[in-house]
């Protein structure tokens, strides 16, 4: 299988937030550009509030609907919504539907 085709990747429990899994394929390992991960947050559970000095991050959500923190405030999301966090700005996400909020991410430059 060729390394710039990812098929087996697993979601995995979030270190810190319970309710909230993740599918990391590209990373920092492979470049140093950028990064990207699906995030599922069940009903009920969120990613809190946070920071990344040194890396944007950009959302597009590809099911369910939520909230998204940015510039100090809850804002209404659904599939479709692209959503940006730039660097050192306090971001978070929050299912606030009945279903999974599926998004998927990409940092710029790589998280380390």
């Amino acid at each position: 299988m060729s390394e710039n085709i990812i098929s087996k990747a697993e979601f995995v429990k979030h270190p810190k937030e319970d309710g909230v899994f993740m599918k990391h394929f590209f990373s920092s390992a492979d470049n140093d550009r950028l990064n990207n991960l699906e995030v599922k947050i069940e009903k009920g559970s969120q990613i809190s509030p946070h920071v990344h000095e040194n890396s944007s991050e950009f959302y597009y959500v590809l099911s369910g609907i939520g909230e998204f923190l940015i510039d100090g405030k809850w804002i209404s999301i659904k599939q479709g919504d692209a959503l940006k966090a730039p660097m050192g700005m306090e971001h978070g996400l929050k299912n606030t539907g009945d279903d999974l909020l599926c998004v998927f991410s990409t940092f710029s430059p790589a998280t380390r």
